[in-house]
């Protein structure tokens, strides 16, 4: 009796993503495996995930080793399923490109693992990327210990438990620079080359796409910041006896939920195939966050008529999952638009940007720090409180009339946050 062999295609393991690396295999060649029985360890865009088995088999072939960058579309493993007749495609049914003797290639919807990507579980140092399983890195998060600094005494290099508990015992490990990934030296000039992988290829492909497909127009402005300032101030102590940490960034969604119902073509998505505009009854808001990993844009959903301290609540709890690595791809789907704001970050004045849109959305808005700037107040020259902001939207569906009326409701409501609290 012939056996059938299943080609394991690898599927989107997040929204978009093009390509994943592989962080450990689960399995041996020759292994018997369960249908949903994990197998392998990926890494991808801001997320690790565990993939399971999609059939019921013995592994007949690893396509890839831990470091591998592995294309989605393309085989990750075969199993040998047994009877081929069970395998064998129905009558007129089409198989997948890469797929033989009937194989499917669909996976499973893998599990994401929690915690990944926290301190201590950098995805790559300068000489490779870090081999460890799940709960090697979740142990070595939860003692402290950065990985780029263990050796590991595994095969190929795969960073144990035991290294990591060595480690421990020895003392944290210094932390490797954030901001050096893969990288090779040049012995002749002293240069230094940094892939473009991962998050950062991720990205650079969705904004090329944005760049080249959107027909991208910004209009900058800025807005008075006294009364904004004033509210937080009064209304902090309020969130304090809450238990809630009341931060400028909270306001401003709420701002920016009362103006995108109120304009409709900016809370939105593009149809590229159908060239139409949807706009969902929803705000979802994408606030783009700086994380050890990357940039990432987690998603509040539905918050039409929340509450200030409501939103608040559920920033803050996103901004602490983002900061420990424990996103999944669900956290960042569904966006409607976009916020960036470089408060926290900036430290000289910086006065306009032009933000990339995340596509399939209509625009995107960027806000700065709040800057002592010269302003005229009743025909006098003086000095006060200023947020300057760019937004970017996609002239194919939306006009400068939109864009003004959006402008002015928005500003409107930042220079007297009052109206936007009206109802709660």
């Amino acid at each position: 009796m012939s056996t059938a062999t299943f080609d394991f295609i690898l599927p989107d393991i997040g929204e978009g993503i093009s390509e994943a690396l592989l962080i450990t295999w689960n399995v041996d060649v020759g292994q018997d495996v369960e249908e949903g029985e994990t197998i392998a360890t990926m890494s991808t865009d801001k997320v690790d995930v565990e993939l399971p088995a999609p059939r019921t088999g013995k592994v007949s072939e690893l396509c890839g080793k831990p470091g591998d960058t592995i294309q989605v579309g393309s085989v990750l493993m075969r199993i040998d399923t047994g009877d081929a007749k069970a395998e064998a495609p129905s009558p007129g049914k089409k198989q997948k490109p890469g797929a033989r003797n009937g194989a499917s290639g669909q996976a499973p919807v893998p599990q994401l693992v929690p915690g990944e990507g926290a301190p201590g579980s950098a995805p790559a140092m300068p000489g490779g990327p870090i081999l460890a399983a799940p709960s090697t890195r979740k142990l070595a998060a939860d003692l402290g210990i950065d990985l780029a600094g263990v050796s590991g005494s595994g095969d190929g290099g795969m960073i144990m438990r035991a290294d990591v508990e060595r480690a421990a015992q020895a003392g944290p490990a210094a932390p490797a620079a954030a901001s050096v990934p893969a990288a090779s030296v040049t012995a002749a000039g002293g240069e230094r080359r940094e892939p473009l992988n991962g998050v950062r290829a991720v990205m650079a492909e969705r904004m090329a796409q944005s760049v080249h497909t959107l027909a991208h127009s910004t209009m900058n402005f800025e807005m008075r910041a006294e009364a904004f300032l004033d509210l937080i101030g009064r209304l902090e102590p309020g969130a304090e006896a809450a238990g809630i940490k009341l931060t400028p960034t909270a306001l401003l969604v709420k701002c920016l939920e009362a103006a995108l119902r109120r304009h409709p073509r900016f809370n939105a998505r593009i149809d590229e195939e159908a060239r139409e505009l949807v706009m969902p009854e929803s705000v979802n808001l994408g606030v783009a966050m700086a994380t050890e990993r990357g940039l990432v844009v987690p998603v509040l959903p539905g918050l039409n008529g929340q509450t200030l301290f409501a939103i608040a609540r559920r920033l803050n709890d996103t901004v602490n999952r983002a900061r420990a690595g424990e996103l999944a791809a669900a956290d960042m789907a569904g966006g409607t638009f976009t916020l960036s704001n470089t408060g926290g970050l900036e430290r000289a004045t910086i006065t306009s940007t032009r933000p990339v849109i995340n596509m399939p959305q209509t625009a995107t808005l960027w806000i700065s720090r709040v800057q002592n700037r010269p302003v005229v107040d009743g025909g006098e020259l003086t000095a006060g409180k200023v947020m300057n902001a760019s937004l970017s939207f996609d002239h194919r569906f939306i006009d400068g009339a939109d864009t003004l009326a959006f402008i002015n409701d928005f500003a409107a409501l930042i220079e007297a946050p009052e109206h936007a609290l009206a109802g709660e």
